[in-house]
């Protein structure tokens, strides 16, 4: 309930409430061809924003400090290729996923107390976060947006890494999406 401010009359906090379990809206002026997009560090200012306004729902929900999404200043590229999957349904984003290019990664069989296996030194996309709308959870969007960045990779899912720590959440889809394990980083 920190959202709910007297000024407004709980206003506030059931916009982020709704857009929470459904997703946020799609600006109408946006043209989105498809179910999935792919906004990079240099995509235009209204796709970065709305990664940008995405980022906020997992930032609140999981009390981050900051978005996962930080880049609606001018174009630039990054070394190590920061991106964010979108996924909408319905006229609403409705799955987000934060990614970047890594090159240091340990595997792991995805058991609690097990050890990390050895470094392994080879390009591959790191998953930084994953949120998908409440209403939308454990129906596959995750698992998708998982696809859609090995598929725009080049690579095979197993070949993902994710970076840790990785949530109960995270270690579900993980296991969903590669159950013999994952890469870490």
């Amino acid at each position: 309930m920190s959202l709910k401010g007297d000024w407004d009359g709980g206003r506030e906090h059931a916009v982020h409430h709704a857009a929470w379990a459904l997703g946020l809206r799609i600006p109408k002026n946006l043209d989105w061809l498809g179910d999935m997009a792919v906004v990079t560090t240099q995509s235009p200012i209204m796709w970065r924003r709305l990664a940008y306004q995405v980022a906020r729902m997992p930032q609140k929900e999981n009390h981050y400090d900051f978005r996962s999404w930080s880049h609606i200043g001018e174009p630039r590229e990054t070394e190590d290729n920061v991106r964010a999957y979108l996924s909408k349904a319905n006229g609403y984003v409705i799955g987000y996923l934060a990614a970047h290019d890594a090159g240091r990664h340990r595997p792991w069989d995805l058991v609690h107390s097990s050890r990390y296996g050895d470094e392994d030194n080879t390009s591959r996309p790191s998953i930084d976060l994953v949120w998908v709308a409440d209403a939308y959870r454990r129906q596959g969007v995750g698992a998708t947006l998982v696809q859609a960045l090995a598929d725009d990779f080049g690579c095979q899912v197993t070949d993902v890494s994710w970076s840790t720590p990785v949530s109960d959440a995270g270690r579900h889809l993980a296991r969903r999406v590669s159950p013999k394990g994952i890469w870490v980083n």
